[in-house]
């Protein structure tokens, strides 16, 4: 049959008698008639801009690539109820987002019905979902993003949670748009004041500290919280059902109201789990007046009960957002997920970098890396990372601290955690040139999104890598024997010396300490550090003989995590759980008619134990304290030292600087050395030495000793610190890989380098090993 022929091409015809169809144009539309068209259909407010403004220039070429015709964008609001929003009910808010996101689609697909019916060709995106997930997670999976378009059409500005937020409504709104073909006689432009009150409330509110008070955005905590039912979430969670053994290895892995809300975002839809930052924002004409009226009552009845809810945050391990969690959060669950953005190619994995990188966890790491990929794509690359700020060039650019030379699908293997990097290092698929600590520290700013859960029960501030505390028992001090796990209270912290604190501790219930030590043993903290499971020993500096108290000085270290902790976080009235003190660095009186105390640096304050106990015993024998330090500031307990050798006459102190400066200082000038001891301590080949300070210092001081004919049956010593702390360092390592190391209760296994301590890998894998010390010839793997 000849199409010409057919009914529906007759009536068209008949139709378009006496009219040129050949040369018609397609007419401008009237700015207002179209406005209207959008209120009448049901938005709230409604602004229009052309296609080549420039602020469209990221997602034009995706928007034309689908409809070449689109010539204007109409950008609309629909409200949303505010208290529904704001309720601690999440269903209750999450009721009314999927309400008005579906009057939104209505909306636009009511505009693109009228504007069809006058022959205009027009296309209305989902509001959210659906969207394009083929494109997941790294390509646009949305045919438009909404905010940019809104904001360029006078709508409103992105506020600090990046939200829109409109000058009449706030940020209770929803975005829809609508592709039109045809032109307009005039557009829209930005508004010229940012309606964003810049409080701040929704940093407070926001559970996993996506959003930070300098105007930053941790797009992969928010993703992986608020959208763990969507997308990646759900990815997890089907790959968590796939490795469960059984059921009961399900329901390690997954507890039973996460399940029942799984099945209810199946057979209902998807919840966002806060969207807190929306609920507390009192921006906008509408919205702020009782925020004005009362802040008090807003903090009280908006912000403070979405904070006090007991709920479950999802966090990928090792990254900023655990690290928030559980340094803010007393009353919510922290929860170990993946969230499955896994780059699938090169450019996706650059473009996604910025998205995941963790700045807290590059704190420290200045480098520069260059990666050369090879096999399928073939691209060169350089990252740096300097100052917790992230830089990606294309190409090899200046001079690298780690090339990496890697197979395409091997690394993009490595990262998803499909390939094992000591099979890929050991065929040569990835190659190194530099630290191999490097990489380590690289990985560290980008925890992996992969991982697989590993079998937990969810309770609240609590880990698998730790044990619960037993009950009070006496220390044997004796054996050393640990026998006491419990918490003291933080009740003071001094300055000390430059980069030096002393933390005061005494028993939360009044009273004396509830165990005993000896001069010169140690205390091993129990803490988490930013969420990261770490037990550290350092040595007391009290004496045993203060039963109401005890003190530990500790040094800032400049990549020290625990050091770090204590001086930044720990205040007055914290609690803290620690082991009860071990080790034998002891002195008593017992063992020897006198005693020489070398200590260098913060090395002193096992020998100010030893000092203060003798000298409480009123000990008749001879004190020899003999001290090092760079420069005058770095003089640790000065005023005491000199007050008990003015008062005691058997003690002895002798104080050398090595860099003393401009400081006022007439005392000797030095290092510790053979020449130093000969002249300070009379007929020392006798004496009974106990040496602690930095391994370079106590190397000298050890030496120097032998020297002097000192039997090594005299010498005691304790070793301060470890070697490994930078991570941007030449380690001592020599890169060459030695074996694997599997640890068993947290089933991770982890390359080891020749030069690297077990306890040092256990840390970068966030893994916790009983030990009593953390350093020492024995401990290295040669």
């Amino acid at each position: 049959m000849d199409i010409n022929e057919h009914p529906t091409v007759k009536r068209l015809h008949v139709r378009e008698i006496g009219e040129d169809s050949k040369t018609k144009d397609i007419p401008k539309l009237q700015v207002e008639w179209l406005r209207q068209l959008a209120m009448e259909s049901g938005a709230d407010d409604a602004g229009l801009i052309d296609i080549d403004l420039p602020a469209l220039d990221p997602q034009r070429s995706e928007i034309l690539k689908h409809y070449p015709w689109t010539k204007t964008l109409l950008s609309f609001v629909v409200r949303l109820s505010r208290e529904p929003i704001r309720s601690p009910a999440r269903s209750v808010a999450n009721l009314e987002f999927h309400c008005t996101g579906d009057q939104v689609d209505e909306v636009s697909r009511r505009i693109v019905l009228r504007l069809e019916a006058s022959g205009i060709r027009a296309v209305n995106p989902a509001m959210g979902f659906p969207m394009e997930m083929y494109q997941f997670p790294h390509g646009g999976a949305w045919v438009v993003s909404h905010k940019p378009i809104a904001v360029a059409a006078g709508l409103g500005h992105m506020g600090i949670h990046r939200n829109v937020i409109h000058p009449k409504f706030g940020n209770f709104i929803l975005l829809g748009t609508v592709l039109v073909e045809s032109e307009v006689t005039a557009h829209d432009t930005p508004l010229d004041y940012n309606p964003c009150l810049e409080c701040r409330l929704c940093v407070s509110a926001c559970p996993v500290g996506a959003i930070a008070p300098d105007g930053g955005f941790n797009f992969s905590a928010c993703f992986t919280h608020n959208y763990r039912e969507f997308m990646g979430g759900f990815t997890d969670w089907v790959e968590q059902v796939a490795d469960s053994k059984d059921a009961m290895d399900y329901r390690k892995r997954i507890s039973g109201p996460e399940t029942a809300a799984m099945w209810q975002s199946l057979s209902h839809r998807a919840n966002y789990k806060s969207a807190y930052c929306m609920a507390v924002c009192p921006a906008g004409e509408e919205v702020i007046g009782p925020y004005l009226a009362d802040r008090k009552a807003h903090l009280q009845n908006v912000v403070k009960p979405l904070q006090d809810k007991p709920e479950p945050v999802y966090v990928i391990t090792g990254s900023d957002a655990e690290m928030f969690a559980r340094r803010k959060w007393k009353n919510k669950t922290v929860k170990h997920v993946g969230n499955a953005l896994r780059p699938r190619t090169i450019p996706g994995l650059l473009a996604s970098m910025p998205l995941i990188f963790q700045p807290n966890q590059s704190r420290g790491l200045n480098a520069t890396y260059h990666f050369s990929f090879t096999g399928e794509e073939k691209q060169e690359a350089t990252i740096i990372i300097r100052d917790r700020i992230l830089h990606i060039q294309e190409g090899l650019v200046g001079t690298a601290d780690l090339h990496v030379t890697a197979d395409t699908r091997t690394w993009l293997g490595f990262l998803a955690q499909e390939r094992n990097l000591v099979w890929a290092l050991a065929r040569r698929k990835i190659r190194l040139k530099g630290s191999p600590q490097l990489l380590i520290a690289f990985g560290k700013c980008f925890p992996s999104a992969g991982v697989r859960h590993k079998a937990t029960e969810i309770l609240p501030q609590t880990s698998t890598l730790r044990r619960e505390p037993v009950l009070y028992q006496q220390n044997d001090a004796a054996t050393g024997k640990i026998k006491w796990h419990g918490t003291l209270a933080v009740v003071e912290i001094i300055e000390t010396a430059r980069e030096v604190k002393t933390f005061r501790l005494v028993n939360p219930t009044g009273g004396k300490i509830p165990f005993q030590y000896l001069p010169g043993q140690f205390l091993t903290l129990d803490i988490e550090p930013y969420g990261i499971p770490t037990r550290r020993s350092y040595t007391i500096a009290s004496t045993p003989t203060w039963r109401d108290r005890i003190e530990i000085t500790v040094k800032r270290e400049e990549h020290g995590l625990v050091s770090g902790w204590l001086h930044d976080e720990l205040r007055p009235g914290d609690s803290i759980k620690l082991l009860a003190p071990n080790g034998t660095f002891i002195f008593t009186g017992d063992d020897a008619p006198s005693i020489v105390l070398i200590g260098g640096g913060v090395g002193i304050t096992p020998l100010m134990s030893v000092v203060r106990y003798l000298i409480d015993s009123q000990w008749p024998g001879d004190i020899h304290l003999l001290l090092s330090f760079r420069a005058l500031g770095d003089y640790l307990f000065r005023e005491e030292a000199d007050s008990l050798q003015t008062h005691n006459p058997n003690l002895k102190v002798t104080v050398t600087l090595s860099s003393p400066g401009e400081d006022s200082w007439s005392g000797p000038i030095g290092r510790i050395d053979k020449a130093f001891l000969e002249r300070t301590i009379p007929h020392i080949i006798d004496q009974r030495i106990h040496l602690c300070g930095p391994p370079p210092m106590m190397a000298t001081v050890k030496t120097a000793l032998s020297e002097l004919g000192v039997p090594k049956a005299q010498i005691k010593t304790e070793a301060f610190g470890t070697i490994k702390r930078n991570p941007t360092a030449a380690p001592a390592r020599t890169g060459t890989i030695v074996g694997c190391v599997q640890f068993q209760r947290s089933q991770i296994n982890s390359p080891i380098f020749e030069g690297t301590t077990i306890l040092d890998l256990a840390d970068e894998e966030d893994v916790y090993i009983e030990n009593a010390c953390r350093s020492g010839p024995a401990a290295y793997v040669v």
